[in-house]
């Protein structure tokens, strides 16, 4: 099955800063524009909101308070799963204009998994 991934792994910062590109990139589509369906994903304000939050999150934690470190993984892993239902969403009901774009962004990538295939060794006497 293939599938487009956020590029997620690393520290916060680097997170943060794929964060801000994303967004831009998601809310220029056509499909954003068009046929987005609000009540299961939220509105450019919602994530809005949800990326402002992560950042205050990001801030705070950066001083030592571990209520906002707490806060900051929390808000990062409910970004994060936003995130993948929308390119899950995406790469169903996007056309490839649409696509191109995520993955011309830097911050997505299409992976593609194949099954391993195994040959059995030969026996050797």
């Amino acid at each position: 099955m293939d599938e487009y991934i956020f590029k997620s792994t690393g520290p916060d910062a680097t997170y943060m800063a794929n964060v801000n590109i994303f967004f831009p990139v998601l809310f220029n589509l056509d499909i954003f524009k068009s046929a987005w369906p609000e009540h299961k994903f939220g509105s450019q304000s919602v994530l809005l909101n949800e990326m402002d939050w992560y950042r205050q999150m990001f801030e705070g934690g950066r001083t030592g308070n571990r209520l906002h470190i707490a806060a900051r993984k929390s808000a990062r892993e409910n970004l994060s799963g936003r995130i993948q239902k929308i390119l899950r969403y995406a790469s169903v009901m996007a056309d490839e204009n649409d696509l191109n774009a995520l993955l011309n962004s830097g911050v997505v990538i299409y992976k593609t998994r194949k099954k391993a295939r195994r040959t059995a060794k030969p026996v050797q006497s």
